[in-house]
């Protein structure tokens, strides 16, 4: 009898511990765990941030004798496109900007970084800070 007890102790001891299984319950998550039930602080995020210009934009660069932009993202350089590359409206996220950069966000759902873009030349023409927000479309349009 005490035996019987005992194997059913351990057997339930065994089955409620298994389900409070934890892991990252946050879908946005890139480490998102179907099999978690409880969160336990490990969720990290990384998304991506596409970057743009309008015709407009492309059309006063232009005028202003450049010829092409280098974007930077919390300094290091994210891509590189022509003047005359531009967007007649807002790229959707499946889509690829003039330039598109993964931000590693860490366990942070928000992150802000800065956007600084450069002429052909180096020379900075704006330097931008936003804030790039887990499981949205991330875009940043320069102007």
């Amino acid at each position: 009898m005490k035996k019987t007890l005992l194997i059913i102790t351990v057997l339930a001891g065994i089955g409620l511990s298994s389900c409070s299984k934890p892991g990252c319950t946050d879908i946005d998550a890139t480490n998102y765990s179907e099999k978690a039930k409880k969160d336990d602080g490990s969720c990290s995020y990384s998304e991506k941030l596409i970057i743009w210009q309008s015709y407009a934009t492309s059309q006063l660069i232009q005028q202003a004798g450049i010829t092409g932009l280098s974007i930077y993202v919390d300094g290091s350089l994210a891509g590189s496109f022509l003047a005359t590359n531009y967007w007649t409206g807002t790229p959707s996220c499946s889509q690829a900007g003039n330039v598109n950069a993964t931000i590693d966000m860490g366990l942070n759902k928000f992150k802000v970084v800065t956007i600084e873009y450069r002429d052909q030349d180096g020379t900075s023409l704006g330097t931008e800070l936003i804030t790039v927000t887990a499981g949205t479309c991330n875009t940043f349009e320069i102007q």
